[in-house]
Formats: structure tokens, sequence, C-alpha cells
């Protein structure tokens, strides 16, 4: 598949196929993740995989909470029983980074960066992505972060889901707007 396919036709995937990621897509997908580019080589991350449906639905449960107790104007909307987080996805990955106040931002960047480029395998391989950010507010709770497996060492940077879509993905389209300034 070439890149500008990948690049244009990967999108969020929200409803998932009940069936399972191999550990070779997963391994591919994480090989792809390190080879995005790092502040100063410093590749700070760290993978976590988790394929525990039951984990991966508490980090949902949890995650609404959260939201509740912290953005009060979507609290009715959180409220609800269904899977409005992680959606029934096979496997949840969490991009972490050692912790470090002199690098959190790049360390941000570079967890983003790498999780571009595990979307874009992921598409390659025929799986779908989709980015949980406010999964990212569980990173104020050490005793959840413990429970799921992020090291008291790391803060919890790109959360996604990831598992075989139930539908084909297709391209979306872009808004026109003027959006570049060009200075010679």
């Amino acid at each position: 598949m070439e890149l500008d396919s990948c690049i244009k036709g990967r999108r969020s995937v929200r409803c998932f196929a009940d069936k399972p990621v191999s550990k070779e897509q997963i391994e591919a997908i994480l090989e792809a993740g390190t080879w995005a580019p790092t502040a100063m080589s410093r590749e700070p991350w760290r993978f976590i995989i988790i394929e525990d449906k039951k984990l991966i639905s508490y980090v949902s449960e949890e995650t609404k909470v959260a939201v509740q107790q912290m953005m009060p104007p979507l609290a009715e909307r959180y409220k609800t029983k269904d899977d409005i987080i992680c959606y029934n996805a096979p496997v949840l990955v969490l991009i972490c980074a050692e912790k470090d106040p002199q690098w959190t931002t790049m360390n941000l960047v570079d967890s983003a960066l790498a999780a571009q480029n595990m979307f874009l395998k992921a598409y390659e391989l025929g799986l779908g992505t989709c980015y949980m950010g406010f999964v990212s507010l569980l990173s104020s709770k050490p005793e959840i972060l413990k429970k799921i497996g992020v090291p008291e060492n790391c803060d919890l940077m790109v959360p996604f889901i990831l598992g075989h879509p139930e539908t084909k993905q297709g391209a979306g389209k872009r808004k026109k707007t003027n959006m570049l300034k060009w200075i010679k």
C-alpha cells in the first residue's frame, strides 16, 4: 500500500469485529512506532499492550468516572453503561514515556509521532485505530495507572484502541480552508 493511500484512507475506528489481533500484527505495529523520530534521539516511549477484555472495560469505566468528575459539561453523556471510551476494542495500547519535567512536552510530541506511525502501519495491515484522549485523564489516578501496568516512573501519553474494523474504512474529506501562510 502506498503511503498516500494510508494517509488519506486511515480513519478513526470505533466499531470492531469480534476477532483478535495477532501477535505478529501487534509486533509490526510496535516496530513502526519505534521508528518515529524523537527529540535528541531519546526514544522515551514505553508501550503497554492490553488484550484483557475485563481490564479494557475497567479502563473504560474509570475513564467515564474521570470525565464526569473533571469535565462537568460532559458528565451526563458519560453516565451511560455503553462502552463509549474503548468501544469494546480487542486491544488497548498505552504509550507512556519516562517522567522528566524538562522533557514532558517533547515526550508527548515523541509519543504522538510514534502513535501516528503505528496508526498508519495498522491501517496498512487492515486494522483500525482510534486515539482515546479521555483515557489520559487517568494520569492523575496512580492506583489506576498501577493496575493497568503503567510504571511509576512513566507518564501516560497516548492511549489508543486497535482491532479489526467491523466495516471497511473509507477515505474522508478535508475542509478547504485558508490554513496556509507561505513566506518567502
